[in-house]
């Protein structure tokens, strides 16, 4: 099934034009062929091969025989069909090694064909190419990889199963950036110092087991240049990973030059490059002895948040992503800096401030110079949290809390100079008001001096919640003239912003 069409004709005249010895040989294979060098694609040719079988096993292996022979390869063939897609050949490989002949490998192998129509096929015995399979740390038969675009090569871990290993290759030949890392290439690395995202796993591990797909597809969002991927199979590599420190697996590290950092965010593929992304444009400042004269000398008009942290802590872990969310989400704020100290390394630094216990996060507000005023940190690990702290030290528009007299006063009322207003109107006991607080915050700092921001308490205002038709929270809606409003449907700061800003550019 899925490999070729099987049929039965009881028309003794059709049987007879297709094969005139049907009644001594009732099986036959018939193998219909274009016609080389027509252009008439309806031209085809048939010949018949008679299937001389009195089993399923001794006719299936017949007609196996028949079908097209996978490209059988060496170390030789091998290397240059590398070296082919080092050069640039866009024609990915799936190939398999194997010990002997088994039926049962060869009518999975000629199945794959109809699934993968745009990757070749080969085959390597690893009896006569015992050198090449040890080189790329084959250990169990049959074996699958995958060798792709630049070169790249990747070993399946998954079973032995046709359609996973079919849905492998599909994946792994689109992940040109992911490499399967031995001892050496691993040592190299480190030697030549680039940038690479590496993963520790064991191929009976879950975790690691979800992990693997989604390194593949987020390694098809970075350049060779900027970044590479890989993975190390530790129980094939044991001595390396003990060497290297991996006791759990899977293990993710970003290695750049001598610097190592550990991966904690979400492993999924937006997680993996978000994580990525913030170690090759950090957003985050890493502080040493030199850098930390910064924060030091910092001026009035600067604002520092610092994070001491310690890699081993479990808290400064979960923390770490977080800080780099609030760096992005308070970027448009060019007097905000945000830094980072590891007191493992900067022992001096944390020492001098007194530092206890990890993390500490501290805030060297506006309006002071240096080290002078220092703010403590004490809520919650989260973006949200974070952000809510920080923006309350921030000067700028206020939101006006708005009852229903100002309300109507201000918003509702034809008055000269009517400057639009950024109304959001929400529930002290709704989640998505409380989180999209923060944010409201920050867009009221971002939109300052092009409209007014002001918030309406719905459970004390019910009835003015009423007479503007606000049935759900948190909503928002900017009103451009007592008459005219438009409904902000987004809670991302910058998505709002981006929509009020256009809103009003069109209609002033």
């Amino acid at each position: 099934e899925g490999l070729i069409s099987v049929g039965i004709i009881r028309d003794t005249e059709l049987a007879n034009n297709i094969h005139e010895n049907y009644k001594a040989q009732p099986i036959v294979f018939w193998e219909v062929k274009e016609d080389e060098g027509s252009l008439d694609k309806s031209t085809s040719s048939a010949e018949i091969h008679s299937i001389e079988a009195s089993d399923t096993k001794e006719i299936v292996t017949k007609v196996l025989g028949l079908l097209p022979e996978p490209q059988f390869l060496n170390e030789e063939s091998f290397k240059d069909i590398r070296t082919q897609l080092r050069l640039g050949s866009e024609d990915s490989w799936l190939i398999c090694f194997h010990l002997g002949a088994a039926t049962d490998l060869n009518l999975q192998w000629k199945r794959i064909p109809t699934w993968l129509p745009n990757m070749k096929l080969g085959l390597i015995h690893c009896g006569r190419s015992a050198a090449l399979c040890a080189s790329l740390h084959v250990s169990h038969y049959p074996a699958w990889g995958v060798l792709k675009q630049m070169g790249a090569f990747e070993l399946y871990t998954g079973r032995d199963i046709l359609h996973e290993i079919v849905a492998f290759a599909r994946e792994s030949s689109q992940s040109t950036n992911l490499h399967a890392l031995s001892p050496a290439e691993f040592y190299s690395i480190i030697k030549e110092g680039g940038a690479w995202f590496i993963d520790w796993y064991a191929p009976w591990c879950p975790p690691c087991k979800k992990l693997l797909p989604e390194m593949r597809k987020a390694s098809q969002h970075f350049q060779p240049e900027s970044v590479q991927f890989g993975t190390i199979d530790c129980t094939l590599h044991s001595s390396l990973c003990s060497y290297e420190g991996i006791r759990a697996y899977p293990t993710t590290r970003f290695y750049n030059r001598s610097k190592i950092h550990h991966f904690h965010g979400v492993p999924n593929e937006q997680g993996i490059v978000e994580f990525v992304e913030n170690m090759l444009h950090p957003s985050v400042t890493t502080l040493d002895e030199d850098s930390f004269i910064q924060v030091q000398r910092k001026s009035e008009g600067e604002l520092w948040i610092v994070d001491f942290y310690a890699p081993w802590c479990a808290p400064c872990q979960r923390l770490m992503p977080q800080m780099h969310a609030l760096a992005k989400q308070l970027s448009n704020f060019e007097f905000v800096r945000i830094g980072q100290v590891d007191c493992t390394t900067e022992f001096n630094i944390c020492n001098a401030q007194n530092i206890k216990s990890y993390p500490t996060i501290r805030l060297y507000p506006l309006g002071s110079k240096g080290l002078n005023t220092v703010a403590m940190y004490n809520g919650h690990f989260d973006v949200m949290s974070l952000k809510k702290w920080v923006l309350s030290f921030m000067p700028g528009t206020v939101v006006k809390p708005l009852g229903e007299h100002k309300f109507h006063k201000a918003v509702l009322s034809n008055h000269d100079h009517y400057k639009p207003w950024l109304v959001d109107f929400y529930a002290p006991w709704c989640g998505h008001c409380v989180h999209f607080e923060p944010e409201f915050l920050l867009i009221a700092k971002t939109l300052d001096g092009r409209v007014k921001c002001g918030k309406v308490n719905c459970q004390d205002e019910h009835k003015l919640c009423q007479e503007v038709h606000v049935h759900q929270y948190p909503t928002v809606y900017l009103y451009l003239s007592p008459n005219e409003r438009h409904e902000i449907t987004s809670q991302v700061a910058a998505d709002v912003v981006r929509e009020v800003n256009s809103i009003l550019t069109r209609k002033f």
